[in-house]
């Protein structure tokens, strides 16, 4: 996952989608989370209690 540090091509096998929508997932977090990388975005997440580490 994002918080584990997957690239979105290990996300893509891992859920049988295309990398492509990972990304757009991935974008539409960032933009949710108002941050603009995927460390800041689990930062936020952890702080947030939405995942744990």
């Amino acid at each position: 996952s994002l918080a584990q540090g997957m690239s979105n091509a290990d996300i893509a096998a891992a859920l049988s989608i295309g990398e492509g929508t990972v990304k757009s997932h991935v974008n539409r977090i960032l933009n949710k989370l108002d941050v603009s990388d995927r460390t800041q975005a689990v930062i936020v997440a952890v702080k947030r209690g939405i995942v744990s580490l």
